[in-house]
């Protein structure tokens, strides 16, 4: 019986991983939780499932996935909540001092830098992560002004 509970307790835990995963799947279409979110659902150019992490100077790395969303001005992470988007990083692209790809194995991560604070973003798909997005969102960026950065280590989970 003591081992049957741990496993239990791993089993549901990754029961519910997937269940949020596939709650953030559905929450990129929704456009009434974006429009609350304060972003025109007609403006978005990018929207796109993603786990990222942020790095303040001052603060830890916080990891959480997200709703990606581009617009053609700015670039916005949102983590799903009780069922909102709650905004984790808003940038205008002209407050991005640069942008990197960094690529681990077969995995690819894109890194934004403003200032103290570095995002880093994987693109998902249903299953897992979506190395060929990651890279468009870096392309998107570059081919949109962002100026090219120097990648740092892998950031996050």
């Amino acid at each position: 019986m003591r081992l049957f509970v741990p496993i239990v307790l791993l089993l549901a835990g990754g029961i519910a991983a997937a269940a949020s995963q596939r709650d953030v799947q559905r929450a990129v279409s929704d456009d009434q939780l974006l429009a609350s979110a304060g972003v025109e659902p007609s403006k978005a150019e990018l929207r796109m499932p993603c786990s990222a992490a942020v790095i303040d100077t001052d603060e830890g790395a916080s990891s959480f996935d997200c709703v990606y969303v581009q617009t053609s001005h700015d670039l916005n992470l949102f983590s799903l909540e009780d069922g909102y988007l709650m905004s984790e990083l808003q940038l205008t692209l002209t407050n991005i001092d640069g942008v990197a790809l960094q690529r681990m194995g077969r995995y690819a991560q894109v890194q934004v830098f403003s200032g103290n604070r570095v995002a880093a973003l994987s693109i998902r798909n249903a299953d897992w992560y979506d190395a060929g997005k990651t890279e468009a969102v870096y392309q998107w960026l570059v081919n949109h002004g962002v100026a090219q950065h120097a990648p740092r280590g892998w950031v996050g989970r």
